[in-house]
């Protein structure tokens, strides 16, 4: 069973690496796999080929699910059912929507949509409502390094994106079913906010408890992150065996103190039951999340042995576990937690079946081996890991599994049966976690705590996951030392960089906003941030600080923000608390830490790169706007001309005092292709060959207008926008220009929206 689930993953995985959804007219290929279904020899490729069979068939269902295009941007009146929880914070109310299919709009089965300012008074899950929605198809910013929510939505099955318009025929039409587990969760969620409302550790215990962890602050995650316990917030393996456990002892003892139930049914086995009950309870409460789905199959699968009295071994469990979870969605190979789950119990049964022949369980070395086998995974997902994670989790997880769960899981229960006890409950586990945060904090703080790596080929990591496995070998397995030099791409390898006299430029895509990042030999220059969506989201830290990451970049020299704008500042304070910044430089150096003017005439060299301020001069005037930085970056023939969002005002004062002097070989438009930009008169001086617009996908705008564009093709430029082309890239040498990198085309996968 272990070889055919891993066959069934590794066929579901393959399918999943395509750039474009192969043709339906594979689903003949079927017939050839059920006949080598028959042979002994052939069987695994068999397994291979229906597991890309069947995730083809499902994701051609996904991708035919999508909205179709006449529905985009329009008003839409719908009808439907909020399926998940409402998640809110100062800015919007964001849920999952599934209409109704009796609706005459054909639309997709589930949307994701966005409740702005005035929010209604109640909403809650599981309610039928009717709303006026404006929708567009699923789609995310694409850049090297980042997170892909495109494939995030796809995994989901969310066939398109939206928000909800003010209209007053926005109503509720029925209420939630009081058997509706969705409306159990948030009226626990709710529960715990009125009684925690003031404790610092509100959005954990609603992570411990329902899986919701919005409430979670951008300090704690970062705490979690760098020590390597960002796990236990995940309703995980451990906790719903633990749930399971509890519920198996607690049933098979209950049932056993009364003699007549023996006969009915022996004590082990009404424990199971009870097991069974304790875990699918504390599932639906996480929501039934990957990893809670893995842990309750492998629970249901132990139980049925139990009851059945036919043991099997926890690999077969687990390989089950595998197998029935890709059947019911094959899209679940793409989560991360899916990856990290499965790794984690197959480490776990590695290692005690191969180094440690008797039950000698070492709690220490446990953790410590667990983390360096995960090692590799979070370095390919995350491009870091913690040092510190077996010290902290040697703490942590005792503490949070054995003591603080049980004690929220006890306590989510009293708190419908007898309130007093269950806050009482609820407030035994905040204390407790009140005494761990000091340390994970302390440990987080440690300037070793974590490890962050570079964004390596494909292969390198084949070899550093085969140097892991041998490691974890016991220890006179033979050639185990081989595992080092399978290690050593990790201290090896280092990323390509310009030559000197040369300079890489990358335009990121952050949606409606600017941030643009420029490489020489030896320094990095960014330009602008982009905009920041929420206290817990924006893109200095989403995008710009990820890109930099995966180009081996750990530091800027000089952080430009051409002005006050929140699409072009939003991302800068989380910027520079993430990477070390030598100087900022803005026309809005009040709002900065440090910051300079820019002011024109300003200028320096880096490894033969010259970089200019043209704009503003000191006794300039005007809006924030027309006092935008203006740089150029030159090498040789070519150069590149950043303009922020001036306007026509001063487009006509560059020309007058530079004219031939603005001559660039790119032009990244002023205010993203607004009417009030580009100027015939500035296009002329600049005479760029190339010009893109820094644009988000169908902003509300409608940047770059179509008038702005038609001046530039009317000189016969070359045209890119980063909605649809992503970041882009060019390579600028003394002479030539490379061709573009456009990330939307070069990273394609079968998810990803290319028009």
């Amino acid at each position: 069973m272990v070889k055919t689930a891993i066959s069934f993953a590794l066929g579901c995985w393959l399918l999943l690496q395509l750039s474009s959804i192969p043709s339906t007219q594979w689903f003949w290929a079927i017939l050839p796999a059920f006949l080598l279904l028959l042979y002994r020899k052939t069987r695994l490729l068999s397994v291979i080929i229906l597991g890309a069979l069947w995730t083809l068939f499902y994701a051609s269902n996904v991708f035919n699910d999508r909205l179709a295009s006449e529905f985009i941007g329009q008003d839409i009146t719908i009808t439907g059912t909020i399926i998940s929880l409402p998640v809110q914070d100062d800015r919007r109310l964001s849920f999952e929507f599934s209409p109704d299919i009796t609706s005459s709009t054909k639309l997709p089965t589930k949307l994701r949509l966005n409740w702005y300012r005035p929010f209604p008074d109640i909403i809650n899950t599981d309610e039928t409502w009717q709303l006026t929605v404006r929708l567009k198809q699923a789609r995310g910013m694409m850049n090297p390094g980042t997170f892909d929510y495109e494939g995030w939505l796809f995994q989901r099955n969310i066939g398109a994106t939206g928000y909800v318009r003010t209209h007053p025929e926005n109503k509720r039409l029925s209420t939630a079913s009081v058997l509706s587990t969705n409306a159990l969760r948030q009226s626990l969620i709710e529960r715990i906010v009125v009684h925690f409302s003031d404790s610092e550790n509100l959005g954990l215990i609603q992570g411990l408890t329902t899986g919701i962890r919005h409430n979670i602050s951008h300090e704690q995650w970062q705490t979690l992150r760098l020590s390597g316990t960002s796990h236990l917030l995940a309703i995980s393996g451990l906790h719903i065996g633990l749930a399971a456990a509890i519920g198996f002892f607690s049933f098979k003892w209950l049932w056993s103190r009364r003699a007549n139930n023996l006969l009915l049914l022996a004590s082990k086995e009404a424990g199971a039951i009870g097991g069974f009950i304790t875990a699918l309870f504390y599932a639906a409460m996480a929501g039934f999340s990957i990893p809670s789905q893995r842990a309750l199959i492998m629970v249901t699968t132990l139980m049925l042995t139990l009851i059945i009295r036919k043991p099997a071994a926890i690999s077969s469990i687990l390989a089950v576990s595998l197998f029935v979870i890709l059947v019911h969605n094959p899209l679940a190979i793409l989560s991360v937690g899916f990856w990290l789950s499965f790794s984690a119990v197959a480490i776990i049964l590695f290692i005690s079946q191969n180094r440690f022949p008797a039950p000698k369980w070492q709690w220490a070395k446990i953790h410590t081996l667990i983390a360096f086998g995960l090692t590799p995974l979070l370095l390919l997902f995350f491009m870091q890991t913690s040092v510190i994670a077996p010290i902290a989790n040697f703490v942590a997880v005792p503490v949070v599994s054995l003591l603080v769960v049980p004690l929220l899981l006890l306590g989510s229960l009293f708190l419908w049966l007898f309130e007093p006890i269950g806050v009482v409950l609820f407030q035994c586990a905040d204390f407790l976690l009140g005494l761990l945060w000091p340390l994970l904090e302390f440990l987080a703080a440690l300037p070793f705590a974590h490890w962050s790596s570079l964004a390596l080929p494909t292969l390198y990591w084949l070899s550093i996951m085969l140097g892991t496995t041998l490691l974890l070998t016991p220890t006179k397995f033979p050639a185990k030392w081989l595992g080092l030099i399978g290690l050593m791409p990790l201290v090896l390898y280092s990323p390509d960089q310009p030559d000197k006299d040369e300079f890489w430029f990358t335009l990121l895509d952050v949606g409606q906003g600017l941030s643009a990042v420029i490489q020489t030999q030896n320094h990095t220059l960014v330009f602008d941030t982009g905009p920041k969506f929420s206290d817990n989201f924006d893109t200095g830290s989403a995008v710009v600080s990820p890109f930099l990451q995966q180009q081996g970049i750990n530091h800027i020299d000089t952080l430009i923000i051409s002005h006050g704008d929140n699409d072009h500042i939003g991302g800068a304070v989380s910027l520079i608390e993430k990477v070390a910044i030598n100087s900022i430089i803005s026309s809005v150096p009040e709002l900065l830490p440090s910051a300079e003017h820019c002011v024109a005439g300003q200028s320096w060299q880096w490894d033969g790169i010259t970089f200019s301020f043209l704009h503003p001069r000191s006794d300039d005037h005007g809006s924030e706007n027309n006092l935008s930085c203006v740089l150029k970056v030159s090498t040789g023939n070519n150069s590149v001309l950043l303009t922020g969002d001036i306007e026509s005002k001063t487009e006509s004062l560059l020309v007058q005092r530079y004219h031939s002097q603005l001559v660039s070989t790119l032009l990244v438009a002023p205010h993203h292709g607004s009417k009030t930009s580009s100027t015939a008169a500035f296009i002329d001086a600049v005479n760029p060959e190339i010009v893109l617009f820094p644009v988000g996908y169908r902003n509300r705008y409608g940047f770059p207008k179509d008038e702005v564009v038609n001046r530039y093709r009317t000189k016969n430029r070359i045209l890119f926008d980063s909605a649809q082309s992503g970041a882009i890239q060019y390579r600028f040498e003394p002479k030539t220009i490379s061709k573009p990198v456009l990330w939307r085309q070069q990273a394609k996968r079968i998810w990803t929206a290319v028009n």
